[in-house]
């Protein structure tokens, strides 16, 4: 039980800037404290494994508390629920047979599953944790989860290396390799630059959801695009940009459309979107000779965050109007996955996942942006997880990847999956000279099936091969 909780520690202090490597141990140790304990403990030391990871993960969420009261921990419960469940299935294979094979296999496969379908998420898995490292750059070959593999086989021959010496081999040159992996992937093709303006207007995320202060954040950006120099390609401003229906409300749009108009430049704002009776969240493009269009409808939805799965479930068993009190109505996606332009823009969840980035970066884009509002979660350290993400999106697609939000994190990656920059917290305007780059990386072309059939192979061999006899449980 001691070794569970102290792999639970070891892995959330994996995911702070500079910390990535303690990944290698974290999941050592995660290995040892399930392998050949038997699956009935295997499964119960994952769960618990897994739930105290995930309730340190997730932790963050604590600042939700002044806009929906305890419901706030009951989120942070629910998800280390959530996420323990799939360590606790890693721990029942992994108990019944916890060979090489399995161990690395098994993690890899169910880092995958946790990352897919509409309850997916990538928060805590091993990718982002070695975001901004030179591992990094090993997305390009064969995606994210080759990251999760190769940490697999290194924390797997430690944890083998006390009875197989020779596994300890392996725990040293996986590490080598991986950091090698990504020096096979082919330099992108330089086609050009662009010049961006990015807005970070440092509005507390209370005040950006109270229309009464429309006057004074309309004011503050006002401000801010005065700022914006000559010769700027693009000036962007980041997801929700303000209280009101941008396109709708026009009083409220005037003076982001004069900034275009005055400055002769495209201004991209987040904002709410009313389309029918859906309500989207989206990107509109201001152009100076007054032209208007909502340039991309977010497509990847937060669960529970802007849409409640199952909502008629609920309206069943009686919850729906505990539901309606946290989340009134459902946001619609959108519809589309395009280009703007040269650039592959996506709305803040999104950037989590590889699926949208490349599939625009296969579609022509040439530089990445991720729009975000991230003033729900403070200065925690769950920005930064959010923000690392744009290193494996850059690295994965061969582009330059950038973010900006609301109060920060705003910054670059490099194609390599370094980082460029990282602007300072607060309010400002950042000017940066952006390369574009063109051409598709081997992930681009592959996709994630290498990696799939890699870990597939390896968890029927482990599973055929056996495992260490399960160990006796001490009275």
């Amino acid at each position: 039980m001691g070794l569970a909780l102290a792999a639970a520690a070891l892995l959330w202090a994996a995911f702070f800037p500079g910390l990535g490597g303690l990944v290698f141990p974290a999941l050592a140790l995660g290995f040892l404290a399930v392998r050949a304990a038997g699956p009935k403990r295997g499964l119960l030391l994952g769960l618990l494994w897994g739930g105290a990871f995930f309730l340190l993960e997730f932790s963050a969420l604590r600042t939700l508390y002044p806009f929906i009261g305890p419901m706030a921990y009951g989120v942070i419960v629910l998800l280390a629920l959530y996420g323990g469940l799939f360590f606790g299935a890693f721990g029942l294979l992994a108990g019944w047979k916890g060979s090489l094979g399995v161990l690395a296999g098994a993690w890899t496969l169910l880092e995958i599953a946790r990352g897919t379908g509409p309850l997916g998420f990538t928060f805590g898995a091993v990718p982002a944790a070695l975001a901004g490292t030179p591992f990094a750059a090993a997305a390009g070959l064969a995606g994210p989860w080759l990251l999760s593999l190769g940490v697999a086989l290194a924390a797997a021959g430690l944890a083998g290396a006390r009875r197989k010496p020779h596994l300890l081999a392996l725990a040293l040159l996986s590490p080598l390799v991986l950091w090698g992996l990504g020096a096979l992937v082919p330099k992108p093709k330089l086609v050009g630059q662009v010049r961006l303006a990015l807005v970070q207007p440092d509005i507390p995320q209370a005040d950006r959801l109270d229309r009464t202060k429309l006057p004074e954040i309309l004011a503050r950006y006002a401000g801010l695009l005065a700022q914006v120099p000559a010769g700027v390609d693009l000036v962007v401003i980041p997801e929700n940009a303000t209280p009101a229906f941008l396109r709708l409300e026009r009083p409220y749009l005037e003076p982001f459309a004069r900034a275009a108009r005055e400055k002769g430049v495209p201004v991209m704002v987040g904002t709410a979107d009313l389309q029918g009776t859906a309500v989207r969240n989206t990107m509109l493009l201001l152009t100076p000779d007054g032209r208007e269009s909502v340039v991309y409808a977010k497509i990847h939805l937060v669960p529970f965050g802007e849409y409640v799965p199952g909502r008629f479930l609920f309206e069943r068993i009686g919850l729906g109007a505990l539901i309606d009190q946290f989340l009134p109505y459902d946001q619609s996606p959108g519809e589309r996955l395009e280009p703007v332009g040269i650039y592959g823009v996506v709305i803040c969840f999104e950037s989590v996942f590889p699926g949208p980035t490349r599939a625009l970066a296969r579609k022509g884009a040439e530089v990445l942006l991720v729009s975000t509002n991230d003033a729900w979660f403070g200065r925690t350290r769950i920005l930064w997880e959010h923000y690392a993400m744009g290193s494996l999106r850059a690295a994965e697609t061969g582009r330059v990847c950038l973010q900006v939000g609301q109060t920060g994190i705003t910054g670059a990656w490099g194609p390599d999956g370094r980082e460029l920059i990282r602007f300072p917290w607060g309010e400002g305007v950042f000017v940066l000279e952006v390369p574009r780059f063109a051409g598709r990386t081997p992930y681009l072309v592959v996709g994630d099936l290498p990696v799939l059939g890699a870990a597939g192979a390896l968890l029927l061999w482990g599973l055929k091969k056996g495992g260490p006899r399960p160990r006796t449980p001490q009275p």
